[in-house]
């Protein structure tokens, strides 16, 4: 089985995803590792295989990500590798908890979540989130905090 540098929740709800990219961003999980992308928002309607393999999810993974985009289903991203094993736990907690499955555990949530990611070296940077897929008015989506003490834009929680 290939390691990931990356965990993604996929989301059938638009908002549970964006409720657990909130919660990520709230735990002190940075800007620069965690994305959304949207289907039913984005203006780039496809995710592209390179693009994901090259950020560190392997092959098999990446296919199964950009067929459930496809089908219309919200990915919810975040850059484990360079992070502490315990924050990787909890970004999966995180996912989870707010109904997440992923490329193992399958939308019947019957096998393990997250069994291959690594933690041990950095990955390189990506983004799944552009601008415009967030643009929402603030009485839409409650504000988020950054951790306390803390400049969540770069943190490793």
């Amino acid at each position: 089985m290939a390691e990931s540098a990356v965990v993604v929740g996929v989301f059938e709800d638009v908002d549970q995803a964006r409720h657990a990219y909130e919660s990520l961003r709230a735990e002190g999980f940075g800007a620069d590792y965690v994305g959304l992308a949207n289907p039913q928002e984005m203006r780039r309607p496809q995710l592209d295989l390179n693009y994901l393999t090259e950020a560190g999810i392997p092959g098999e993974e990446a296919r199964f990500y950009a067929q459930e985009f496809q089908a219309g289903r919200a990915l919810v991203t975040v850059r484990v590798a360079g992070l502490p094993p315990a924050s990787a736990r909890k970004a999966v907690e995180l996912l989870q908890g707010h109904g997440a499955y992923d490329a193992h555990s399958g939308r019947g949530g019957h096998g393990p979540y997250a069994p291959n990611i690594r933690t041990e070296q950095p990955s390189p940077f990506f983004d799944l989130t552009y601008p415009e897929d967030l643009a929402q008015s603030a009485d839409e989506r409650p504000a988020s905090r950054p951790a306390e003490g803390a400049d969540s834009s770069s943190q490793q929680p």
